[in-house]
């Protein structure tokens, strides 16, 4: 884009400002004194000021500077950081762009104009400057791992990984790249290569505990995958730990819980299933054990998930829910379904609404300008605890949906479930309690996960995905269709998980 010369103080303006200045300031009167060049002065002082973290003085020192000089590239780039670490993005980018304009040959404040423009929320302009800087240094580690972030919170973990490791040949390996590209590699299912850089990572820096876990734990993982007995490759697990280092049932425990949910995740249903049996071997099997071990094995007798395991896998994961759903796994379904809700009923009316399935009460702030009352019912009391701190429901019930349902008839006129049906497969009870509920007219709006075959289907998650016609079939009796849409609700395994939302109208 073109530069456009930010605005300086005129020559009136500069001059009262070295005036004064000299007067009242020691150190830029020595500079003065000892015959340095007002420019000169004026810069070292600055970068003193910006130095001791007095950043409006050092920043209206620069813009004298700059008057007298107008077209010098290194008190630009100078002016622009300072003005970055004054969280004035905006500014500091358009004095970065013209130090650039003015000398084009900066690979370093190429790299802090890519940091402005990250910080004005441009990713791609912000890459596009960090490309710059590597064309003009090819061998910038700094310039890869820079990128690096911006495709990690862009979520293109498979591109951020491929800049670590250009990181890396670039002389840029240390323990925390190292570790960043094994926890990218963790999170895109590469267990072989995770393993190798968490180990790598904790030869560097033997004295973070976490690195050396990781390490433990992956190499734990790669094991299973590469055919080692369950055993075997927990007995190399437990042998890992030092004699400064304390191996307990816990970590054992822990390490057994997450592995069987990644290995199920990313399709190792072989591995993941060998985990499950010597979780029941050390441990009493619990239910939610055992409806996993069922999905993972593909049971596709069943046709819910037991209240069981809904109220304890919720319970262990409420606090930190919203975090984990929204900023790590960028679930969206709440903006989608109370989007495509609002479209879908006249304007101004509000609603007799329930939140079905609620959880932490991720749609209840978006359901609140449209209903008269909002209702939440969920099965998990922790999960609930969480929604009552957002104070926006009227009430909140924790109980089965359908129980629920059928205590309430004819109370609503509209109900909202938001990535539920994955805990039922067969729908027709569900969708006759919710016709129960709603008032003739009354809307039901729902999320599924697409299933490409027929009917529904229980998958490895433990979750059930629904064709689309299979709803629409169980929907027939009671509803008719006024909106569907296919989408997607989240990361999986580094994917978009597919799906559909859709709206019915309860037949009056």
């Amino acid at each position: 884009m073109a530069a456009i010369k930010p605005p300086l103080p005129d020559p009136v303006a500069v001059a009262q400002n070295l005036k004064g200045w000299a007067a009242t300031q020691p150190r830029f009167a020595r500079y003065l004194n000892a015959r340095i060049p007002v420019v000169e002065a004026l810069t070292r002082w600055s970068l003193e000021l910006l130095k001791a973290n007095q950043i409006p003085m050092g920043i209206s020192v620069l813009r004298s500077a700059l008057a007298l000089t107008p077209d010098d590239p290194v008190l630009w780039a100078n002016y622009g950081t300072a003005l970055s670490k004054s969280n004035a993005s905006d500014e500091a980018a358009a004095c970065l762009q013209y130090s650039v304009m003015l000398s084009h040959q900066q690979p370093h404040t190429w790299l802090l104009l890519g940091l402005a423009r990250q910080k004005q929320g441009n990713p791609g302009a912000a890459e596009a400057a960090y490309r710059v800087a590597l064309e003009q240094e090819p061998d910038s580690s700094v310039a890869w791992q820079l990128i690096a972030a911006l495709r990690e919170q862009l979520r293109d973990y498979a591109g951020a990984c491929d800049c670590l490791i250009e990181c890396i040949k670039a002389d840029g390996a240390n323990a925390a790249v190292q570790a960043n590209l094994g926890k990218l590699q963790y999170q895109l299912g590469r267990l072989s290569e995770s393993a190798d850089a968490y180990t790598k990572a904790a030869g560097m820096d033997s004295g973070n505990a976490h690195f050396r876990q990781m390490a433990r734990k992956t190499t734990f993982l790669r094991e299973l995958l590469q055919g080692e007995t369950i055993d075997d490759a927990v007995a190399h697990y437990q042998n890992s730990f030092t004699t400064d280092e304390k191996d307990s049932e816990k970590d054992l425990r822990d390490l057994l819980h997450s592995s069987f949910s990644l290995l199920s995740g990313f399709g190792h249903l072989e591995a993941a299933a060998r985990v499950g049996m010597k979780q029941i071997e050390l441990w009493p099997a619990n239910a939610s054990l055992n409806y996993l071990m069922s999905a993972v094995a593909q049971d596709q007798s069943l046709d819910r998930s037991p209240s069981e395991y809904v109220v304890e896998h919720f319970n262990a994961f409420a606090k930190g829910f919203d975090e984990q759903l929204v900023g790590v796994l960028g679930y969206d379904m709440p903006e989608k379904i109370c989007s495509a809700v609002r479209k879908t009923t006249a304007a101004g009316h509000r609603h007799e609404t329930l939140d079905a399935g609620c959880g932490t009460g991720l749609c209840g702030p978006l359901l609140r300008p449209i209903s008269r009352t909002l209702t939440g019912v969920d099965l998990s009391p922790k999960m609930l605890e969480q929604a009552a701190r957002k104070a926006v429901y009227d009430a909140l019930a924790c109980e089965d949906l359908t129980t629920f349902l059928l205590k309430s008839p004819a109370h609503f006129d509209l109900i909202v479930a938001a990535d539920l049906m994955v805990y039922f497969g067969i729908l027709t009870p569900l969708f006759a309690a919710a016709a129960t509920a709603l008032r003739p007219g009354g809307l039901f709006a729902l999320s599924t996960e697409l299933w490409t075959g027929e009917g529904y289907h229980l998958q490895p998650s433990g979750r059930f995905a629904h064709a689309p016609q299979y709803v629409r079939l169980m929907a027939g009796l009671d509803f008719e269709e006024v909106f569907q849409a296919e989408t997607t609700i989240r990361l999986e395994a580094n994917r978009r998980l597919p799906g559909n939302i859709f709206i019915l109208r309860r037949r009056g």
